[in-house]
């Protein structure tokens, strides 16, 4: 980057570029990493049985991401910019899926509404997504009586859960300090 008096001479990008580069990075971070994940949960021993998670079980997991990172724009770009990348990242989802447009638009609201209900203010986007793993994955019935009775994970499961899906969100701050979003 080019400093000249203090001042930042940043690449410009339009919003439908980066919803390209952002929907994009998030498939590849996703399709390298969640068999870390699987193999995470997989061979836990918080769990009483491995709950058998397969490479084919991505599409969860990849809204799970998607819907986390969406929630987070708001907290980079004005609403305009946000609505339009949203758009145009549901438009690079809706090209991966093999199904019709308006079930994955469906979907994808759907699984934003859900990460909303996992998130509240006193934890992070992180520890979310970690809930939202836990609960679509159907986690708790591999757990020991008295967690699955009381429907909770295993603190420290989510916790090293929380510490993994730090790998799974966008740097913003970075990636703005190289580029300004017109």
């Amino acid at each position: 980057m080019l400093k000249i008096f203090g001042f930042n001479k940043k690449e410009k990008v339009t919003v439908e570029e980066l919803a390209v580069v952002y929907t994009k990075t998030l498939f590849e971070v996703i399709e390298l990493g969640f068999s870390e994940i699987i193999e995470f949960v997989n061979d836990n021993r918080k769990f009483e049985e491995s709950p058998n998670l397969k490479l084919e079980d991505t599409n969860w997991f990849l809204m799970i991401v998607f819907a986390a990172n969406n929630h987070s724009l708001s907290e980079h770009f004005d609403e305009d910019v946000v609505q339009r990348l949203h758009h145009a990242s549901l438009n690079e989802l809706i090209g991966y899926f093999d199904m019709e447009e308006d079930i994955v638009r469906d979907m994808f609201i759907d699984y934003e509404e859900f990460f909303k209900e996992q998130y509240t203010e006193d934890i992070t986007t992180e520890k979310a997504m970690a809930k939202s793993i836990f609960v679509k994955y159907n986690l708790n019935e591999f757990q020991g009586d008295l967690l699955k009775n009381k429907n909770e994970a295993n603190p420290v499961f989510l916790q090293e859960l929380t510490d993994l899906m730090s790998n799974f969100i966008w740097n913003w701050t970075d990636y703005l300090n190289k580029y300004k979003v017109n």
